[in-house]
């Protein structure tokens, strides 16, 4: 047998491989055999007719295909123990020749295991914007959240600016449309659209003239200006709550503290402006750190991985792919959409969702492959107590005791999950801190 090996990529070899005519030959006598035992021919027992009387009445093409089945297999096997190659999957086979009387040959496109060559990963030097809150910044959180707290009465004059409105629009130049009812606050639409809200009064009804920018999200009317006709159902004004101590009390003031229980036990109470500020401040810092810290990380794995050499098999592209997909569909059905329809909304086809979603593949594969790559290198690995702390943090977050969220892990065989979770922790965390981190203000 004569083995010749290509390599396509890094992660992909094709063998192309010629079986010798004796044993195509025998292959093929005993296709003959076989497929004789399953037929009736005049004169003859089954499996008793001679090839030459054989080959009249059988189709050469099915016996060449079970001929190949029979070579093919063990031809591989071989091929990949002469080659000394190892498949990360089953091998696409195509056979590119097969004549009786002459040689077999095929080729076997092989996918090897990812490979990696790992650049320099310690010392990488990055930049990672301090967290600094102003008082600005604070006020502005703190106007969010009086407007979360504000009342809507209903205001029994024309609308104005910052009102919310129940309308009821169609388009003028479609006589066929039905009226559909929406919300809306005057001043976060478009221009023209808030203009012709502005002083209309309950049971009015007018058309107004509206201009899409070109990049509006509707490409149909992006560009163009339609007339829409709107008549007004409701007009509620926004009444802010006013921004003082009793104010913040009976929001944020918890209720009543237990007999003897003193203030500092229950740190989430605050009952003054001031004491919400600074309440506000902490969490903006904590929130503002957090995402910092998310983007040094980012930053410090995708230098290392600029720095190395990451190939894998596209099967482990397929997979994810496949995966997402999965993930898409039973998605949709718990909203009793089906996948057409989603892609219709979209815009999209199905090859450009697996397309989007094998980018996003071939991006987390460079990750997990480096990352997993580092924890073999620095012999990372997970203790008991690394687990008794992930669990704890779990039960925190779920709010069940961690004995709950145990059982829960065990029954559904999660525990894999639950330590490739603390390892991608224990690896980051190494790599920030042998990275060379600059903190700079915003």
């Amino acid at each position: 047998m004569l083995v010749k090996q290509e390599e396509l990529n890094p992660c992909e070899v094709a063998l192309h491989i010629d079986i010798e005519v004796e044993k195509v030959s025998a292959a093929i006598d005993k296709a003959y055999i076989d497929a004789g035992k399953s037929v009736n021919i005049p004169g003859f027992r089954k499996g008793k007719a001679p090839k030459a009387i054989l080959q009249q009445f059988l189709d050469e093409d099915r016996v060449k295909e079970h001929a190949a089945d029979i070579l093919l297999q063990a031809a591989y096997a071989e091929a990949l123990k002469e080659s000394n190659l190892e498949p990360y999957a089953p091998a696409d086979v195509e056979i590119t020749k097969f004549e009786i009387g002459e040689p077999l040959k095929f080729r076997a496109k092989v996918q090897l295991a990812p490979k990696i060559e790992i650049g320099e990963y310690k010392g990488i030097k990055a930049e990672r914007k301090s967290a600094v809150i102003t008082a600005k910044e604070v006020d502005a959180e703190l106007e969010s959240i009086r407007k979360r707290h504000a009342q809507y009465p209903e205001a029994d004059r024309p609308a104005q600016n910052g009102d919310v409105v129940r309308i009821e629009t169609k388009t003028e130049s479609n006589p066929n449309e039905e009226m559909k009812s929406s919300v809306a606050k005057i001043g976060d639409n478009l221009p023209d659209f808030d203009k012709g809200l502005v002083g209309m009064t309950v049971g009015e009804e007018k058309v107004v003239e509206i201009n899409y920018p070109k990049d509006y999200a509707n490409e149909a009317i992006g560009g163009k200006t339609v007339p829409v006709r709107i008549k007004m159902t409701e007009i509620r004004e926004e009444n802010l709550p006013e921004l003082n101590d009793e104010w913040v009390a009976s929001i944020f003031g918890g209720g009543q503290l237990e007999e003897g229980q003193a203030a500092e036990v229950r740190p989430d109470v605050v009952s003054t402006v001031k004491e919400l500020k600074v309440k506000i401040k902490e969490a903006m810092i904590k929130a503002s750190e957090e995402v910092a810290d998310d983007e040094v990380r980012n930053k410090i794995v995708h230098k290392i991985i600029e720095g190395s050499q990451v190939h894998f098999p596209d099967v482990m592209v397929e997979e994810m792919v496949n995966e997402r997909v999965e993930e898409v569909v039973e998605g949709l059905k718990k909203r009793k959409v089906t996948l057409e329809d989603y892609l219709k909304y979209k815009g999209s086809t199905y090859k450009e969702l697996r397309e989007e979603f094998a980018v996003e593949a071939r991006h987390d594969l460079k990750t997990r492959l480096v990352l997993r790559e580092i924890v073999d290198k620095e012999n990372l690995n997970v203790v008991e107590n690394d687990i008794e702390a992930e669990l704890a943090i779990m039960a925190e977050s779920n709010q069940v005791p961690v004995e709950t969220i145990r059982a829960y892990v065990e029954k559904t065989g999660s525990m894999p999950s639950v330590n490739n979770r603390i390892l991608m922790k224990k690896v980051m965390d190494f790599l920030v801190q042998s990275s060379n981190i600059n903190n700079i203000g915003k």
